[in-house]
């Protein structure tokens, strides 16, 4: 479909405005048992979603053939518009004049053939069996690989292109001992197939498998509590839509009316980077056309700004902070590699510094046993055991309850080790002064 023929025709049917928003993907998932090959699936498909403004409503109209009629386009676009009560005003946005350059990542994937990536699969399955002898079963162990690109064209001149591209290697392992059974679970991601470190890979998913052997619970009581950077990551997505505007409409975050005001310890710094040069997405702009840049939410512990689409922003006289984002037709409001600030010291450095506490490594229930809007949880946590400085022995069975705001504000240290998942959440490991464990 030519875009500019596509506007100029709406331009004279009478359109006030019209936007095309296009997507294109490319997957391949790849999946090995026991030495066969028992996933190979692949997808190349093309989405285009309209947009346009007739007699001041908003119509959308979504095609998968690039290629329809453009009047057949505009006639159902008018005639959505028209069936349309609402009074709510809308606008097309004409673009910013200037955008952020972003490295795109160039991948690799064609540098193989499909028959070298199931062998790398073979080869991951195959050293984590030797690894150990307690390893009884590798249940999952996939490659999958994306490129996907974003065009936004519309009839005020905007005209934006972004692409990204990455693939990960997805291991699930099982352990026995003693009668006893314990998985891990390892997701690694990177831009290119020759960035994949194999051993390490293995070492990673069988230590964090066999490490949790014979795990029993702790007594009851408060301890000093590490949480891991991975699941301390998982913690921080369940609660980031505090930090929402869409959710500050509805009032249902505590954060309202709390701009410029201390919400946490002056030891958090919370960013939101849509530009953040080691994430595995990277936004010169929101799916409105609006430029992004890196933004602080949360500064020392004084609570920042709300993230907006344009939506919100006029909701609240002020500006988008390019964070309005697609899903479905629907344009809401999300974070783009959001991530608590590191710190100086390493994970060991927290560990050592701890006489009698626990190193939390996996919860459980986070959609389940979490109120976002009061920031109370309780859920399921498993880990090891800190002695003296030492890690004794792996935790499993017990129950870490209290409240975000609460803990965010308890904090002793925040360690080094930022890592930043592949969903755009990122945390180091941080040690709190004190959480409730329930456990024998």
């Amino acid at each position: 479909m030519d875009y500019q023929k596509l506007i100029k025709r709406a331009n004279e049917l009478g359109f006030s405005g019209i936007e095309v928003y296009e997507t294109k993907s490319r997957n391949l998932s790849l999946g090995v048992f026991n030495g066969n090959v028992d996933k190979n699936e692949f997808s190349n498909t093309s989405n285009i979603s309209i947009r346009a403004i007739f007699d001041g409503k908003m119509a959308n109209f979504s095609l998968e053939n690039i290629d329809e009629d453009i009047d057949f386009v505009l006639n159902n676009l008018k005639a959505n518009a028209l069936s349309l009560t609402t009074e709510e005003q809308f606008v097309i946005y004409p673009g910013d004049k200037i955008y952020p350059e972003v490295r795109t990542d160039v991948h690799d994937f064609n540098s193989f053939s499909n028959l070298d990536k199931i062998e790398l699969l073979k080869t991951v399955e195959k050293k984590i069996k030797e690894a150990d002898n307690r390893i009884i079963h590798v249940a999952i162990c996939r490659y999958s690989e994306d490129e996907s690109s974003v065009k936004i064209v519309n009839s005020l001149g905007l005209d934006v292109k972004k692409e990204n591209s990455f693939c990960y290697l997805i291991v699930q392992v099982v352990a026995s001992e003693n009668n006893e059974t314990q998985s891990g679970f390892e997701l690694t991601v990177k831009h290119k197939i020759s960035d994949f470190n194999v051993d390490e890979i293995v070492t990673e998913v069988v230590r964090k498998t066999v490490s949790m052997l014979n795990a029993k619970p702790v007594k009851s009581k408060i301890y000093p509590v590490i949480i891991e950077n991975k699941t301390m990551a998982d913690l921080l997505a369940t609660f980031d839509s505090v930090f929402n505007a869409e959710a500050a409409i509805k009032k249902i975050t505590p954060l309202v009316d709390k701009e410029n005001t201390q919400i946490m310890s002056p030891k958090i710094t919370i960013i939101d980077d849509p530009l953040l040069e080691e994430a595995i997405f990277k936004h010169p702009f929101d799916d409105e056309g609006v430029s992004c840049y890196k933004k602080m939410v949360v500064e020392k512990g004084i609570f920042k700004t709300f993230l907006h689409n344009l939506k919100t922003a006029k909701y609240f006289n002020t500006k988008s902070t390019g964070n309005g984002f697609k899903g479905g037709n629907n344009i809401g409001v999300s974070g783009t590699n959001l991530y608590i600030e590191p710190g100086t010291q390493s994970k060991e450095d927290l560990i050592n510094g701890t006489d009698n506490g626990l190193l939390l490594t996996a919860l459980e229930g986070l959609h389940s046993g979490v109120n976002a809007i009061s920031g109370d949880f309780s859920l399921k946590a498993s880990g090891y055991l800190i002695e003296k400085g030492e890690i004794k022995r792996p935790v499993t069975l017990i129950v870490v309850a209290g409240n975000f705001f609460t803990m965010m504000n308890n904090i002793e240290e925040i360690a080094n080790d930022l890592n930043m998942g592949y969903n755009g959440i990122g945390s180091p490991s941080i040690k709190f002064t004190g959480l409730t464990i329930s456990g024998e």
